[in-house]
């Protein structure tokens, strides 16, 4: 049977709800069908990773239709001030859609809660400076922040692609072989702390 065939794939964002993300959250990404690779490319959705060894369209474009949509100087860019502008081109892909849309559970809301927008920028600080992150370690990279089973600061750093490696390079243009500095700590942080705010904007510091 392949994973499409699969009762527990998910088809869409749009088909998951608080109570099915917590049954689901324990089946293995691969399986629910979310990957970074995944495309719906006639629905919107695309998959702008270049970062195979023989890309099929030019770097910049989705990998699966080769359409151009996104402006990378000003995805690329530190300024946050207009950050709604960068969420919209990180909706373009299939992946961070996903995570700006996957429906915020009990669970997530009371862990959220529990840290206040500050603590969990601390956390989301904390993850940013483990060595798996600080530098491009291949046998860890690509699968190393939860996803589904996560808290809000996985789904966080998933949808501003600052997950791993391989997403801060081709969305953020940080090279591979350098390691992450203050500058890029203090960056992702605010942009992740940007979109919790946007998921709970409820909640208190």
């Amino acid at each position: 049977m392949s994973q499409s065939e699969d009762p527990r794939f998910i088809e869409s964002v749009e088909d998951l709800t608080e109570e099915k993300v917590e049954r689901l959250k324990k089946v293995k990404p691969a399986i629910l069908g979310i990957k970074c690779g995944r495309s719906a490319c006639a629905n919107g959705l695309h998959c702008f990773d270049s970062g195979k060894a023989h890309p099929q369209f030019e770097a910049g474009t989705c990998q699966h239709c080769g359409i151009d949509l996104i402006h990378w100087d000003e995805v690329r860019s530190r300024e946050t001030r207009n950050v709604n502008a960068k969420f919209e081109f990180f909706e373009k892909e299939w992946i961070r859609h996903f995570f700006f849309h996957v429906p915020i559970t009990a669970r997530i809301h009371k862990y959220a809660d529990k840290h206040g927008l500050a603590g969990l920028g601390d956390i989301l600080e904390s993850q940013l400076r483990q060595n798996k992150m600080l530098r491009f370690i291949p046998a860890l990279d690509w699968n190393q922040t939860k996803m589904l089973d996560g808290t809000i600061v996985h789904w966080a750093r998933h949808a501003v692609a600052c997950c791993c490696r391989a997403c801060m390079n081709y969305w953020h243009n940080v090279p591979l072989s350098q390691e992450l500095n203050d500058d890029d700590i203090k960056y992702f942080k605010e942009l992740g702390l940007k979109f919790i705010a946007k998921r709970i904007p409820d909640l208190t510091r």
